[in-house]
């Protein structure tokens, strides 16, 4: 009786000793995009610590939806895009948040990339120009170009940025509008990206900020916080922390997918007036 309490309770110690907690991450954009692979990915490398539990709806509208129905604690990816469209009323919603709220705050510039096109031609020819949602804030970026450089160029939407790497390598659209770091992904498979919607004179690609420098359109990137919702100041600092690590690692899946911070600039310990002015300046250029 007694060896078999003591053999039930070191069981039960065991049991206690390899629990792990649970976190929910919510992928708030398309099931092909860039915020569901890194969702994915982060939830692999979570792993090890975390019983995780991935939800990709598909959309953030519906991902927004749900977020009343997560008790527990969860991590979501909100995009400066999503929240402009908002704004400007053709949106789903608007979320604000506090910047003690931020796990990871990243940033990259668009770029318009093809698999045989070139600068001249871009500008000077009929084309099409594939992108991701939401359509209205990059159909209104290649309006942009077409209002300073008298381009005539046609923009094609797609549901997430993997839809619309696929549709470029199809031959669907001439060239697309995306994320750098989709764009060495083109590189890599034989394409070449053109312009950056930024005014950095010293990019490896030609700056579109450089070229009108009074049109707001062309410093426009993707900015994106990762929220902690359901956990406390502590517990917001050591998945923070954690995160940071597996950034960091480079056995890890971010790190890969990041290329060590080379292919997206991200940030873990912003002061939080900084967080407001980047995010607020980054919407702001992505508004009507």
């Amino acid at each position: 009786m007694f060896k078999t309490l003591i053999v039930v309770t070191a069981l039960l110690l065991s049991s206690l000793a390899n629990a792990k907690e649970d976190i929910t991450l919510l992928n708030a954009g398309s099931k092909t995009g860039s915020f569901a692979i890194q969702m994915t990915t982060l939830s692999q490398d979570l792993g090890n610590r975390f019983d995780v539990d991935l939800k990709i709806p598909g959309d953030h509208c519906t991902a927004l939806g749900m977020m009343d129905d997560i008790k527990g604690p969860f991590i979501m990816p909100y995009a400066n895009d999503h929240e402009a469209i908002g704004r400007d009323g053709d949106g789903c919603a608007t979320l604000s948040f506090d910047p003690s709220q931020v796990i990871r705050y990243d940033t990259t510039a668009f770029a318009i990339c093809s698999m045989n096109g070139d600068n001249d031609s871009f500008m000077t020819q009929s084309s099409t120009v594939g992108h991701s949602l939401p359509a209205t804030v990059f159909a209104r970026s290649i309006e942009a170009i077409n209002q300073s450089f008298g381009s005539d160029l046609t923009p094609i939407p797609y549901d997430g940025s993997g839809a619309t790497k696929t549709a470029l390598y199809n031959g669907e659209v001439d060239y697309v509008l995306l994320s750098i770091k989709h764009g060495r992904d083109i590189m890599s498979n034989g394409g070449q990206c053109h312009y950056e919607f930024s005014n950095d004179a010293d990019s490896d690609l030609i700056a579109l900020g450089t070229l009108d420098l009074n049109n707001k359109q062309f410093i426009a990137g993707y900015d994106a916080v990762w929220l902690a919702y359901n956990m406390s100041d502590e517990k917001i600092a050591y998945i923070r922390s954690i995160v940071a690590e597996i950034h960091a690692n480079p056995s890890s899946g971010m790190y890969e997918y990041t290329d060590g911070g080379n292919n997206l600039k991200y940030y873990f310990d912003l002061p939080a007036e900084d967080i407001i002015n980047r995010w607020e300046s980054s919407v702001e250029n992505l508004q009507k």
